[in-house]
């Protein structure tokens, strides 16, 4: 499939130079600073989660976000390089970032309006006024149940397609020179 993405130029440096690039954590604690706890446990869900559906070496857990050729959805940067590149299948997987949007903030993700409906009348009933208590809060020590739904709606994050295709992103662990086209 063909992806582009836009990269701080180190990474074709080190493209061109060891021929593969993997996200290391120095790069993720350089990029989110003092929230970077946050932004690594999630990661570690979502390659959790996709190590179920692709083969994802050992070791890796940052993934490149990539966009689907013509969907656009990484935003442009004026100090990063373009990259065009055709990655294999078993390499990538499709993510929906609409909930990765509700993983970000710590939300339950609804499968339809009714679900959200319910889970919001769940959490009325329960006296929940911050929903993401149940997973950054104590509210989840409490409520056990209530996080562990909250934590399974994330898995859709591979599984279910955003309403708005420009909303598909890809995921990939690795990438390799003699995929840049």
């Amino acid at each position: 499939m063909i992806f582009v993405t836009r990269q701080d130029p180190q990474v074709l440096s080190e493209l061109n130079t060891r021929g593969i690039y993997t996200v290391r954590e120095e790069f993720v604690r350089q990029k989110y600073t003092t929230i970077t706890e946050h932004y690594a446990s999630l990661y570690r869900i979502l390659t959790s989660m996709a190590k179920k559906q692709i083969s994802i070496p050992d070791g890796l857990l940052y993934p490149v976000w990539l966009s689907p050729e013509g969907t656009d959805a990484i935003p442009d940067s004026p100090d990063d390089v373009f990259l065009r590149l055709d990655i294999p299948d078993g390499h990538y997987i499709l993510a929906n970032d609409e909930v990765w949007e509700h993983m970000i903030n710590h939300i339950y993700y609804p499968a339809d309006e009714a679900d959200e409906l319910a889970h919001e009348s769940e959490l009325a009933r329960y006296g929940i006024s911050n929903p993401a208590s149940l997973i950054s809060g104590s509210a989840g020590n409490f409520y056990p149940l209530l996080k562990q739904k909250v934590l399974k709606s994330w898995e859709s994050v591979y599984t279910v397609k955003p309403q708005d295709p420009s909303r598909i992103v890809g995921l990939c662990w690795e990438l390799r020179s003699d995929w840049l086209i």
